[in-house]
């Protein structure tokens, strides 16, 4: 949800209901021109203002057969990968997803339902669905309420070494496709962001079966109504106001900015720039985590113009001891607000520390203040012990294998998260 581009205030005077909408940064894409919603997302007619919550997640059908044999395929994930039927599965999906995230760098969404709707395509059936309610707030008992809407928007399914198949892992069994090559190994190829992920949204009060959802009309980028929402909060001078959301980034294991070294493929922070900020979605706050010493004028350097001032670098561990003020899902809960657009990654290579994260983010109360909450994607590279990987990965001890990785990601996506396999 662009939060900027239009951020409606609602504050309640003596029964009477004042709608002041700031339209701030209101620069529309450049192509294709947008259109508009038959669907009001953020409004009923009585001027209750709604927002979209989280309602389940469901597994495409292609999922659900790699579910259904990741603990026996698991050792043998290459040959399993290779066969002609998962072969034609990957290119499908693979060049769905660049097709999809390889656009113009004018292109912008910085309002909702930027895009024009089109059809369904059929290489969507191959992706996984989150799916959302909408829900709208009562200025009477300052709560949100189930309301008419239902949407739904794509993510890539959890499929074989849930990396790029076309990654060179697999060594001479490894998959080829023409024009998919990246040598670091690194390849993002198989991850669906969410501007960049289709979409639909109706005012139905039940979800649509999945042949009517073929139905619809689906929008391929830009800005769904979930991505962010306003906050009600109390104040007496002026009864209920609605306060904007942030665009947050938390980068954990981020080394630099751009390159470190000669090695590009380590550095995130120019990925997530692209992927977020620069499609007209500006990080508030970019917050860069690495334990290993960086040379703080190198590090500076690195970043955009537009990040000076929003870009802080940490440069320390976080921890998860309890008590501790660096640790990290306490500063998480610090820093972002349930109604915030929150993208975090996590890659520090080391999985005593990442597993009590994830761990703690799998197990709490997201209705209680619980972390879980505060994610709206997360791109986690998952360190467990199975071939070919557990030679990069050092054999990590005790972490379990690909299926493992399989449960994780499902849950975490049950969860709310958009979580993907970060390479």
């Amino acid at each position: 949800m662009n939060r900027r581009a239009i951020l409606p205030y609602i504050f309640a005077f003596s029964g009477a209901v004042l709608l002041v909408f700031a339209f701030s940064r209101m620069r529309h894409l450049i192509l294709p021109e947008g259109s508009t919603s038959s669907v009001a997302p953020f409004f009923t007619k009585n001027n209750q203002y709604c927002k979209w919550v989280f309602s389940h997640y469901e597994a495409s059908p292609y999922e659900a057969s790699w579910f259904a044999s990741i603990e026996t395929t698991q050792s043998n994930i290459c040959e399993a990968v290779a066969k002609p039927e998962h072969r034609n599965a990957s290119e499908i999906i693979v060049t769905r997803t660049l097709e999809l995230t390889s656009l113009p760098a004018s292109w912008k969404w910085e309002t909702y339902d930027t895009f024009n709707t089109t059809s369904f395509h059929s290489s969507d059936s191959f992706m996984s669905r989150m799916h959302y309610n909408r829900t709208c707030y009562d200025s009477k008992t300052e709560t949100f309420n189930l309301a008419k809407g239902k949407g739904i928007q794509l993510i890539e399914p959890l499929w074989g070494m849930l990396r790029d198949p076309f990654d060179h892992w697999c060594g001479d069994k490894a998959l080829h496709m023409e024009g998919q090559a990246d040598p670091s190994g690194q390849s993002k190829a198989h991850i669906m962001p969410q501007g960049f992920a289709p979409y639909t949204y109706t005012d139905s009060s039940t979800p649509p079966t999945p042949e009517e959802s073929r139905q619809q009309e689906w929008r391929t980028h830009g800005l769904p109504p979930w991505h962010s929402s306003l906050r009600p909060s109390s104040d007496p001078r002026v009864g209920v106001a609605f306060q904007p959301p942030q665009n947050i980034h938390l980068d954990l294991g981020s080394s630099y900015f751009k390159v470190w070294g000669s090695d590009r493929g380590a550095a995130s922070g120019q990925w997530f720039y692209d992927t977020y900020h620069a499609r007209g979605q500006p990080f508030s706050r970019f917050i860069a985590v690495e334990v290993e010493t960086l040379n703080d004028t190198t590090a500076f350097q690195q970043i955009p113009d537009d990040l000076v001032g929003v870009y802080t670098l940490m440069n320390v561990g976080l921890t998860m001891e309890e008590g501790d003020k660096l640790n990290t899902v306490d500063m998480i809960k610090r820093v972002v607000k349930p109604e915030d657009f929150f993208v975090f990654k996590l890659d520090i290579d080391s999985a005593p520390i990442e597993e009590p994260i994830v761990k703690s983010l799998l197990e709490d109360n997201p209705d209680e203040g619980g972390a879980s909450a505060l994610i709206d994607e997360l791109m986690f590279e998952h360190h467990v012990n199975y071939s070919p990987m557990n030679g990069p990965w050092h054999n990590p001890q005790g972490v379990g294998g690909l299926h493992r990785s399989y449960n994780v990601f499902r849950d975490l996506r049950r969860r709310g998260i958009r979580a993907h396999s970060w390479p």
